[in-house]
């Protein structure tokens, strides 16, 4: 009776540890994406004085480069920098004197993004900057070259990202930016490209 009474308790915990055993699962799924985004647009530059000279533009081409980390919620944290000319301005002073003066800025941004609804990105960031002044001009062509740094910068953007491929987004971007040392305004449209590991 004994014997039977094992048997049977073996063959019953054999039954249950064949019923509830589960496969492991093959899919390995990343919570955690990573992606890197390369930004390339238009940018218009908008001051707070008033040169009232013609001679000055105000509308360039620039580039962005940003990292981010992208968890499973709503939230990611990034990295933004960047190269993008303010405004040149270039002066004819008389026949044989000429003024040229422009003005780039490097960021260096902190940046808070969050997914709206599918594809719909709002973000914000605030950071640093290098503003780089240069004037060239003067009967022998000087240059003098003066570089700031603005501690207080801040922008918002908003951006629509569309995964081409399971590596690969593409997208639109609208931000704008302010420089804290001049009081200035800066707003950007560009086309992105970003992978995602």
């Amino acid at each position: 009776m004994d014997k039977i009474k094992t048997v049977f308790i073996l063959v019953l915990m054999l039954i249950t540890s064949a019923v509830f055993a589960q496969k492991k699962d093959s899919v390995k799924v990343h919570l955690n994406h990573y992606t890197f985004t390369l930004g390339l647009g238009w940018t218009h530059y908008i001051d707070n004085l008033e040169y009232g000279d013609e001679n000055i533009r105000k509308d360039f081409g620039g580039v962005s480069l940003k990292f981010f980390w992208e968890p499973e919620y709503r939230l990611s944290l990034g990295l933004e920098t960047g190269y993008y000319k303010l405004f040149k301005i270039k002066n004819q002073i008389t026949t044989d004197v000429s003024v040229e003066v422009d003005r780039v800025v490097v960021p260096l941004l902190l940046l808070v993004r969050m997914r709206i609804v599918d594809n719909v990105y709002l973000g914000a960031g605030m950071g640093l900057a290098v503003i780089t002044n240069k004037a060239f001009g003067g009967n022998g062509e000087k240059k003098i070259v003066t570089k700031t740094w603005s501690l207080s910068n801040y922008e918002f953007s908003g951006s629509y990202i569309y995964p081409l491929l399971k590596h690969l987004h593409i997208g639109g971007e609208v931000k704008v930016f302010n420089f804290g040392s001049m009081n200035d305004w800066m707003y950007s449209i560009q086309a992105t490209c970003a992978v995602r590991l």
